[in-house]
Order: structure tokens, then C-alpha cells, then sequence
């Protein structure tokens, strides 16, 4: 008894300096280790605080209420106040479940066993789907998937049937003699066993103390006896393995476990765990159990929208919010062609934002129709120079030259609507790949804020091109494909697009005029480029021609 209750003591303080750094889940399982060695008023408290602290406030209950009946001389009359406070409000957050047969079975509830009935009452447990197996042996076990509500009692009558034919099963292994058997879930026993069964498959695992194994599956005929081997190993803490829904089928290393949940010790190590239903992805995970690895592994299932489990497919609304950065390697405007006989310098490559929001309509097929508005900018700067000469001012035939440089700051900005259609192709339940063809026109202004100088060998003057810089309002229309990566978080999406934009027509020419120089003091006895009269220099030039633009872009949407 000291070393029982040494060994409890030793265990609580673990669990206590676990608490206090917040990890309540290794806490618990030190709690209730401590408990199964020695029950205590400290040990069962604070196992039933960190029940409470996960929200497990069905087992929290549990525990509060065996503080009262175990232990209620051992509580002060303020800690039993408190006690009796905390059960009704964990009371307020439960609903129950009432569960009769035709058979004195073993009621297990999600893999844990809650009775023999009939039952003294009601069993609680959390809102919410649960699985419910009621067996015994000679009986065809009977499995449900109900639903529990606040504050509600749900009323369960398991009808077993008779087994018309059994079969029999052999386990034993002499490094596990004594330890327990567990056959479709439940504790049948200890080895070595033999025992009837239905004919068909069925799972099995043992645990004696921190050895066990992983669920192995094992096939009894009629008649006959099956002998099954164990392969044992060290075993990590008590896990529970959810599919949601509750319906689908699992697996744990290739067998089949039962439907919607399975608890249990793993040995330490890698193992894969599958969950199975019509109408939905299949769901696939590979985890390592290891000494530290507790709590819920859960595999959630995506529906799967073409499946016939669902009657006649529809389709469904998506908006998305597009962003991404448009470049070319030239808009095709004449200023940048001059560049074949002006000399360029500094010449940028035009680039911007294209941003707006799309709506689509997807099909069941996978195809969808799609409306974007949004707002284009394209920018582009460069300086070019060209040599040419002007009229001597005191007559005669002789021409003097000059040269003009001029920065182009050239523009294309406007509300950009496209309309198309997409096709998407399904990879898995979270990711696909598509594409997408768009007609659209941008409702331009187009723009070219043009300044610069004259210069001779003797002076250099600022220049000004008559409506330089004014906007010519143009529709700009293109074709756009599209290749995307999408992927797909429940109604949330996340894509990746690279676009190829085709303007299919030139732009209008800007109403650009002569070019003069700026402040001129001309002197006609020597005359420098103050005296160089108006020029077409840069006169009506276009604002762009056919280009080519290209689009990477980034878009978040959400399906309605």
C-alpha cells in the first residue's frame, strides 16, 4: 500500500507540473493513472478540471459527481459547495442518451465502454454525433450513429439478433499471458482466449500494461476454429481515431476498424489511417505515434459533389477578388518604334496592376461562365533624341541643326471588364488545375506626358509640344487565356493564374502638335536654337499598337 501510494503521489505531482504550463491533455493521462492506482480527492479533481479545460464535460461530470459520492466526507463544506456549482453548470452543457434491449449487452459509446444493461439510467455525453454498439456473445452486435443535443434525452432500442451460426477464434501469445483482448472494439477477455464468434471478419488488439498491439484483423468460418498470432510492441498513450462523418468507415494499417470512431493504445511508430464513405473523398493520413502523441487523430471527408449519393448535381456561384502585376515588353506605341531611327535610352519596360473582382458560374462539368471587372494600369518611360535642323533665320537657302530629347512618360489606365468561361479539373477534394478564355476591353485613357530639350553646340533650351500630355479616351479590347491552380479550402479558395493578354487593335494617335522651344530670345544676327520655329516632331503619334501583356495573378474567393 505505501508504494501504491508513493507511486500515485509521484504521478500526480507530473500531472500537476504539466498543468501548470497549459498541456492538460498529458496531464489527464497522468491524472487518471494516479487514479488507478490510488483514487484520491486531489487526483480526481484536477482529472476532472482538465476534462473540463478539453471539453470532455460529460467525463468531467463523471468525475465531479464521484468526488461527492467517494470522497463527500473527505470535502470541506466550501469545496463541496464549489463541487455541486460546477456539476450544474457542466449538467447545463450535456445531453443523454437512453439506451434498452432485449439483451443484458455491453453498451460501448464511441469505443468506450459505459455499461452493462440494463442501465440505471441515462448515459450523458456531449452534443453532437456519437456511435453507439450494444454486444454480447451469441449476438449479432448492433451499431447506430445517433445524434445528441443540449438539455435532451435521445431514446435508443437495440433489437439483437440471435447468431444462427458461429465460429471460433484462438489468440495467444506467451509474452502476453494475463494481458486483455480486445474483439471489435471491445474487452472480451485476457490471453490466452478462445472463444464464439460470428462468422466474418473481426479486429483485435491486445494491451498488457505498455505492451500491445495495433488492430489486426482475423476471418472466422462457421464451424471452424481460427488461430491468430500477435505482434507486439511497445505502446504510446490512449488515442481516439474520428471520421467525420461518424458513417464513415476506418481503418487503421489496412483493417477495418468499425465505423466513425475507434479508441485505443498504438504501439510507437508509423502508422496510416484511412476513413471510407459514399458520397465523399476518401481521406488518407500517415501520422507517428510516439510517447508523447495523445488526444484526437481526425480525418474529416470532403463531399464529393458528382457523386449519385446526392441526386441531381447542380452548380454553384463563386466571387473572387484578382490582383496581379501586368507587364510587356512594349506597348507598340510610335514613341517607342521611333526608337528604330531616334536614339533611346532609359527605356523601361511597361508594367502595372490589374485588379478586380470575378463572378462565376461553375456547371456540375466542371465548365463555368465568368464576369470580370476591374481596373487596368500600364506605365512605360523613356528618353529619345533625334537630330534634324530648321530654316537660318537670315535667309538663304542654309539650314541650321538641332537636336531634340524627349522623355515619354506614357500611360494606359481604365476599368477593364472581361467575360469567358473556364473549365476546372478536379485533382483531389482540396486541389485543381483549369483554364480560362476571356474576350474584354479596357475603357481607356491614354496618355503621353512628353517634355524635353532643343540643343546646338551652343545652347540648350526646354521645349514644349503643344497638347502634350492630354488623354485620348479609346476601347481597348483583347483576348486573354488563362491557366490556374486552385486550391480549395471547404467554401474558400485560393488561386494561382498565369494569363496572356492579346489587345487585338492600335490605339488612337494622341493630339499631339508642333514643338517649340520654351522662352526664346532669338537673335537673327546669331542665331542659336532659340530661334528654331515649330516643328512637327512628335506629331499625332499612336498611343499603342497590337502587344502582347502578360499577367500573373493571385485570387481568393469563396463559394456560395
Amino acid at each position: 500500500p505505501d508504494e501504491a501510494l508513493a507511486r500515485a503521489k509521484e504521478l500526480f505531482q507530473a500531472g500537476n507540473e504539466l498543468r501548470k504550463i497549459g498541456d492538460c491533455q498529458r496531464a489527464l493521462e497522468l491524472y487518471l493513472r494516479s487514479r488507478r492506482v490510488v483514487a484520491s480527492v486531489p487526483n480526481t479533481l484536477n482529472a476532472a478540471f482538465c476534462l473540463d479545460q478539453l471539453g470532455r464535460y460529460d467525463e468531467a461530470l463523471q468525475l465531479y459527481e464521484a468526488l461527492l459520492t467517494e470522497f463527500r466526507a473527505e470535502l470541506g463544506e466550501p469545496e463541496r459547495r464549489g463541487v455541486v456549482s460546477t456539476i450544474a453548470g457542466l449538467r447545463g452543457r450535456i445531453g443523454s442518451v437512453l439506451v434498452s434491449s432485449n439483451v443484458d449487452g455491453l453498451v460501448l459509446i464511441d469505443g468506450r465502454p459505459r455499461g452493462r444493461l440494463p442501465l440505471a439510467g441515462p448515459i450523458r455525453l456531449l452534443p453532437g454525433g456519437h456511435t453507439l454498439r450494444v454486444v454480447k456473445d451469441g449476438w449479432r452486435t448492433f451499431e447506430a450513429i445517433l445524434t445528441v443535443r443540449i438539455a435532451e434525452t435521445t431514446t435508443v432500442d437495440a433489437k439483437l439478433e440471435p447468431l444462427a451460426s458461429t465460429g471460433r477464434l484462438k489468440i495467444e501469445d506467451e509474452r502476453l499471458v494475463g494481458a486483455d483482448l480486445f474483439v471489435d472494439g471491445t474487452l472480451i477477455g485476457q490471453l490466452p482466449w478462445e472463444g464464439a464468434l460470428a462468422p466474418g471478419p473481426h479486429f483485435y488488439s491486445v494491451r498488457g500494461g505498455k505492451l500491445g498491439s495495433a488492430p489486426r484483423e482475423a476471418n472466422v468460418v462457421a464451424g471452424q476454429l481460427a488461430v491468430a498470432t500477435v505482434e507486439a510492441g511497445p505502446l504510446g498513450e490512449e488515442v481516439r481515431v474520428v471520421a467525420q462523418p461518424l458513417s464513415a468507415a476506418l481503418t487503421i494499417n489496412s483493417v477495418p476498424v468499425g465505423h466513425g470512431q475507434w479508441r485505443g493504445a498504438l504501439p510507437l511508430g508509423r502508422h496510416t489511417f484511412e476513413a471510407h464513405e459514399p458520397g465523399y473523398f476518401a481521406r488518407t493520413l500517415r501520422t507517428t505515434i510516439d510517447s508523447t502523441t495523445t488526444g484526437d487523430i481526425v480525418l474529416p471527408l470532403a463531399i464529393d459533389e458528382s457523386h449519385p449519393r446526392w441526386g441531381r448535381r447542380v452548380g454553384f456561384f463563386r466571387l473572387e477578388a484578382v490582383a496581379g502585376y501586368a507587364f510587356a515588353s512594349s506597348l507598340e506605341s510610335d514613341a517607342e518604334r521611333s526608337c528604330s531611327s531616334y536614339r533611346c535610352s532609359d527605356v523601361s519596360r511597361p508594367s502595372g496592376v490589374l485588379a478586380g473582382l470575378r463572378g462565376s458560374y461553375q456547371f456540375p462539368i466542371g465548365t463555368a461562365i465568368e464576369l470580370t471587372a476591374g481596373y487596368l494600369h500600364l506605365r512605360t518611360e523613356l528618353v529619345r533624341s533625334v537630330d534634324t535642323t530648321y530654316v537660318d533665320p537670315r535667309g538663304g537657302e542654309e539650314r541650321l541643326p538641332i537636336r531634340y530629347t524627349f522623355h515619354d512618360d506614357l500611360r494606359m489606365a481604365g476599368v477593364t471588364v472581361v467575360v469567358g468561361g473556364s473549365y476546372h479539373h478536379e485533382l483531389s477534394s482540396w486541389f485543381d488545375v483549369g483554364g480560362a478564355l476571356g474576350l474584354g476591353v479596357v475603357l481607356a485613357e491614354s496618355s503621353d506626358e512628353v517634355t524635353g530639350s532643343a540643343s546646338d553646340d551652343r545652347r540648350t533650351v526646354g521645349v514644349a509640344v503643344t497638347n502634350g500630355g492630354n488623354a485620348v479616351r479609346h476601347a481597348a479590347p483583347f483576348a486573354m487565356p488563362e491557366l490556374r491552380l486552385r486550391l480549395k479550402l471547404g467554401r474558400l479558395s485560393a488561386t494561382a493564374a498565369m494569363g496572356v493578354g492579346f489587345f487585338l487593335v492600335d490605339g488612337p494617335p494622341f493630339e499631339t502638335g508642333n514643338t517649340y522651344v520654351v522662352g526664346a530670345d532669338c537673335d537673327p544676327q546669331s542665331p542659336t536654337v532659340e530661334c528654331a520655329p515649330g516643328k512637327k516632331v512628335v506629331f499625332e503619334e499612336r498611343a499603342h499598337g497590337t502587344f502582347t501583356m502578360f499577367f500573373p495573378s493571385v485570387a481568393v474567393g469563396y463559394r456560395f
